[in-house]
């Protein structure tokens, strides 16, 4: 009576193929048998053993007339099976990638979702990858049939604009991506002219937002494989030039929403494509045609929105889409107007920051701060921050802030650059090492005191001053000046000559450091 209850449910066939038990070792069970495989159905995809495995699937894939779901299973097999590298050496060496690369032109949908799953899979050997120039073209004609021979990387970029499923576009940039994780495939990318066909399906989709998972993950490793050729393959930026690439990037960055999120796509998913497109503005912005297009998309002012960002990773990729910009005129005038108060709050984030978006930070104020302007803003926005302005400009701090000291200033500002300058001039360092601006350093501009009188243009007049309201500190600068033969003498020169009025209670002071009464 408990028979029927303890009868086994029927067994499921596993997904993509039949498990056939015997088979493995059938022919030793059976060597007078002539013919193994009678018993297989030619649109039997059936799982083979040892050397046999990936060739019996390959012989399928190869199959004329082969149902789609039949190929479909074949194609699933192989990416599953290929899991580890030795697996993926045996699909590659049975001639796996012609016959996925075959497929990429059949008419459902289904197997081209596969066929570019399969060779996204096997792009991660070198092998893999060398066999895609040749694509299907050592195939028979009985065995491409009407889909024509060629290679695979130019059929996959056909598919981008000739399939309108959304998953046969995701596996097929993700097949772009996972050939351009190593350098001879962002190589071969450029080569077979796939960049260009990336170029035009973004500039045609871009800066709308994806709206949808697999839209958005396309979009993500279309600009991963954009910003690996950019940076590691020669002549990957040059099919992104003038074609409206860099003006679509930035427009999609300027709609995304304040939090960051896209539709569909995982918290992850769209920092990720955040930050990769702003690579992308970042590696086209070593070449000048690159950072003529994004300053005239306005650039500098999108690309500082995401220097408050909530990731750190988009943050420094930020950073370092500004420090090409800044190479450009135009773009230190663009980063005056708009990152100051961004910058200096990195800067001053202390160590909630990598080392390398700080250095980068340091790095971009610099190349900005060959703008006069810039350095002076700048130098006021951080006047309170001595370690700061000494990280980035060194001695050159005093011509920074010596504007700071003019009477012209209000009393606060003028008092906090006098402590600046105090600073500067009386702790041991020395001279113009760092050259901002980058000009030829004097003979005589060897320490604080001959860099000051030299590039801070008044300072002893703003310093004598300052006497009235800061006695202290402006004392305190002039002691140091004066401890350089130069700044003493010029001091002397001044105030015997009437140029300089001293006030009467630091008459001594100024003739015990002049010796002028």
């Amino acid at each position: 009576a408990r028979l029927p209850a303890m009868a086994a449910p029927e067994v499921q066939h596993l997904q993509s193929y039949r498990r056939h038990i015997t088979s493995e070792f059938l022919k030793d069970r059976y060597p007078y048998l002539e013919d193994i495989n009678a018993h297989l159905k030619p649109d039997d995809v059936a799982m083979a053993f040892g050397d046999r495995l990936y060739p019996r699937l390959v012989e399928q894939l190869k199959s004329p007339g082969m149902p789609a779901e039949k190929l479909c299973e074949a194609l699933r097999t192989i990416c599953d099976l290929c899991s580890n590298q030795e697996n993926k050496s045996q699909a590659i060496a049975s001639d796996a990638v012609a016959a996925a690369t075959n497929l990429l032109a059949h008419g459902s949908v289904d197997v081209q979702r596969d066929a570019a799953r399969a060779i996204g899979g096997l792009a991660y050997l070198i092998g893999g990858r060398f066999q895609m120039p040749m694509g299907n073209t050592q195939m028979s004609k009985a065995e491409i049939g009407t889909f024509g021979a060629g290679p695979t990387l130019p059929r996959l970029a056909k598919l981008l604009f000739h399939c309108n499923d959304e998953l046969v576009k995701m596996n097929v940039a993700q097949a772009f991506k996972s050939v351009t994780v190593f350098r001879d495939g962002c190589q071969q990318v450029v080569d077979q002219g796939s960049v260009r066909s990336i170029a035009q399906y973004l500039c045609a989709t871009l800066p709308d937002l994806p709206p949808s998972e697999p839209l958005s993950l396309c979009l993500l490793y279309l600009l991963q494989t954009l910003a690996a050729v950019t940076m590691y393959a020669s002549g990957g930026m040059n099919d992104l030039f003038g074609v409206g690439l860099i003006e679509r990037i930035v427009g999609f960055l300027a709609v995304v929403p304040q939090d960051g999120k896209l539709v569909g796509a995982s918290a992850e998913d769209s920092v990720e494509i955040l930050r990769q497109a702003l690579r992308v503005l970042w590696h086209c912005g070593n070449d000048p045609r690159g950072r003529k297009e994004f300053l005239k998309a306005a650039g500098v002012k999108v690309a500082t929105q995401y220097l408050v960002a909530g990731d750190a990773k988009v943050r420094e990729a930020a950073v370092c889409a500004l420090n090409v910009a800044s190479l450009e005129t135009q773009g230190k005038k663009d980063i005056l107007q708009h990152s100051p108060v961004g910058l200096a709050a990195l800067l001053h984030s202390g160590d909630s920051e990598t080392p390398y978006l700080h250095e980068t930070c340091v790095q971009l104020v610099r190349s900005a701060s060959e703008l006069p302007a810039f350095r002076f803003a700048f130098a006021r926005r951080i006047v309170e921050s001595s370690w700061l302005l000494e990280k980035i400009y060194g001695t050159c701090a005093l011509a920074a802030i010596s504007p700071l000291l003019r009477p012209e200033e209000d009393l606060a500002t003028r008092r906090q650059a006098l402590q600046v300058a105090a600073y500067f001039l009386t702790t041991k360092m020395d001279g113009d090492l760092i050259k901002v601006p980058p000009v030829c350093s004097l003979d005589d501009n060897q320490s604080p005191m001959d860099f000051a009188l030299e590039d801070c243009v008044d300072i002893l007049h703003d310093l004598v001053g300052l006497l009235q309201d800061a006695r202290e500190p402006a004392t305190m600068c002039l002691k140091a000046m004066c401890s350089a033969a130069r700044p003493r003498e010029e001091l002397a020169a001044l105030v015997s000559t009437g140029k300089l009025v001293v006030p009467e209670a630091s008459r001594k002071d100024i003739a015990a450091l002049t010796g002028v009464c």
